[in-house]
């Protein structure tokens, strides 16, 4: 089992194990005490607002401060993607490797001590089935944010060429911080800016990752290899471009390519 990061504690109710941020862990645990999971108690919450992903994921105000003090959360609850979704849905084997929501709470941390940005976890729990579990997973929401898919396909937005020179510069922290993230597509990058417009820069933005459960970390100073999250970005940049009819242009794909090759903030 993978150690906690400081500030975090595990502990039980029912069935259900919780890791969760230690001053959250009371009304986490409250909450599992009168609903079956977080992810039911988040979808009956007063001003409750469904984001899309993998399923839907819950933004709910928050009951009490995780780690930065944020006033809302975000309440995901795991889901199979690729081949094993029609057959598995939102189940895992249990025992296999650490179980998804402590995976994402430590490589969140792990990443967050690197200087990446990443919404800081709340809480994670997981409820057993049999030989396998169902997961949810609780962050902190980073307020005005768009996933990079939305703002580069949703069509006319004037932060795309700033949003992936910048994107193109995170992709290189993560490379020089020993940070892996084998499925980095546009949907799992998060872009928050400090001013809008269509003169914004990409200094002007954040570019925050997302879904980590099965992020990796090197030790020691090792880099990341470079080739494949490049490559698994960019994949995903032309099907989604292909899929929603507005493939980048030349001048967003030299901006990606200018943050990939720059030096990194």
């Amino acid at each position: 089992m993978k150690e906690l990061p400081e500030g975090y504690v595990r502990r039980t109710v029912g069935r259900a194990e919780v890791w969760s941020w230690a001053d959250a862990a009371d009304r986490v645990l409250a909450l599992l005490e009168d609903h079956p999971t977080l992810h039911d108690w988040a979808s009956g919450v007063d001003g409750a607002r469904p984001l899309q992903g993998r399923g839907t994921v819950w933004d709910v105000p928050a009951p009490v401060p995780g780690p930065e003090g944020r006033t809302r959360w975000a309440v995901r609850h795991f889901r199979r993607g690729g081949m094993m979704e029609p057959l598995l849905e939102d189940r895992y084997l249990t025992g296999m490797d650490a179980p998804r929501p402590l995976a994402e709470l430590c490589a969140s941390a792990q990443v967050r001590a690197r200087g990446l940005p990443t919404p800081a976890v709340v809480a994670g729990a997981v409820y057993p089935a049999g030989v396998f579990y169902r997961g949810d997973l609780v962050t902190e929401l980073i307020p005005g944010g768009t996933d990079l898919r939305e703002l580069l396909f949703a069509g006319g937005d004037p932060r795309a060429e700033a949003a992936l020179e910048e994107t193109g510069r995170l992709v290189r922290r993560m490379e020089r911080a020993g940070v892996y993230h084998p499925d980095l597509n546009a949907a799992n990058l998060l872009v928050t800016a400090v001013a809008a417009g269509a003169n914004v820069e990409a200094s002007d933005l954040t570019v925050h990752l997302l879904d980590l459960d099965r992020c990796q970390t090197r030790d020691g100073g090792a880099p990341a290899p470079r080739g494949p999250m490049r490559e698994r970005l960019e994949r995903s940049l032309r099907k989604l471009g292909a899929a929603s009819g507005r493939p980048l242009s030349d001048a967003g794909w030299a901006a990606l390519h200018r943050g990939l090759e720059a030096d990194p903030r």
